[in-house]
């Protein structure tokens, strides 16, 4: 190719890549530079007073607030109990969708529609069915005799954030299980017939070559989830009464998102708000790192 060619080339892909970066810049970059500039102030739109650069004291507070690590646990909680279920849904719809059978196609179309819903109408659509009075789940448990009278399943504070791990189940597994399935039609045919061969059994077939084959899929479809649930505001907020226009939280499922909510929309404490903020992606991150190294990394030098 020619200089003139190289040359036009070069142009070409700048004039393409430039009002990317653009974009970008002006709807991630800068909005995160002044969310970290607004977390070393003490900006409350509150209290009429100048703002002050604090430097990192909206960090040390909360990093020393009893309030934020309760809230804390309580999202890891959340975490550990949902992270879980989804996966084991997820590997089991896929692969049973990997199979073939007749109806396939649209089988694999409705498991994806708790996925399509929005969170908020999840939420709301739960909230009826757990319905102590008039709910469609006490009603399917009564005709059955189950119970005899009808429960106030979401009243206990004790299991409200077991309920919202099973709505935040039903909501999502479908994009882990869609991750699965693209991760077991890469698997070769040929591993299993040798393992066939071999004299391998079915579950054996899971453990040894499905599995490991998968880890990368897992990876990341854990990272995802793991934001999703870590990061979850709006299954609480519908379904376990979250807060209402100048309500009080429900402080038994209060997690990281709605602590972030009541800082900035209730409190108007900006900076302290940024702050948080920002110490929920780092805690993010970090545990997205951890699936990747030990996960992604692995399932990659196994193939």
């Amino acid at each position: 190719m020619t200089r003139d060619g190289l040359h036009r080339d070069h142009i070409f892909v700048l004039t393409l890549l430039v009002p990317i970066i653009i974009f970008v810049a002006i709807l991630i970059y800068y909005p995160a530079i002044d969310t970290f500039t607004t977390s070393l102030t003490n900006r409350n739109l509150r209290i009429n007073r100048p703002t002050e650069f604090v430097q990192l004291e909206n960090y040390s507070y909360l990093l020393t607030n009893n309030e934020f690590w309760e809230v804390t646990g309580r999202s890891f909680l959340l975490v550990l109990i949902t992270l879980p279920l989804e996966m084991i849904i997820a590997l089991g719809g896929a692969l049973l969708l990997n199979e073939r059978f007749p109806g396939r196609g649209v089988v694999r179309t409705l498991v994806i529609l708790p996925w399509m819903v929005p969170p908020v109408v999840n939420g709301f659509l739960w909230g009826w069915l757990l319905n102590g009075e008039y709910g469609a789940f006490n009603g399917l448990l009564y005709q059955f005799g189950l119970i005899h009278e009808y429960q106030y399943w979401l009243q206990n504070p004790g299991t409200q954030i077991l309920w919202v791990a099973v709505v935040q189940t039903w909501t999502r597994f479908s994009f882990p299980m869609i991750v699965l399935l693209a991760g077991l039609q890469g698997i070769q045919d040929d591993l299993y017939e040798a393992a066939k061969v071999d004299g391998a059994n079915g579950l054996q077939r899971l453990w040894r070559i499905t599995l490991p084959l998968l880890l990368p899929s897992f990876a990341v479809a854990l990272v995802v989830e793991f934001i999703a649930v870590f990061q979850i505001f709006d299954v609480i907020w519908t379904l376990t009464a979250g807060g209402s226009a100048g309500g009080a939280i429900n402080p038994f499922t209060k997690t990281l998102m709605l602590f972030n909510y009541e800082l900035v929309f209730r409190d108007l404490r900006i900076g302290r708000g940024a702050a948080l903020s920002y110490l929920i992606l780092i805690m993010s991150l970090a545990v997205g790192l951890v699936f990747v190294r030990r996960l992604y990394n692995q399932g990659v030098q196994d193939t």
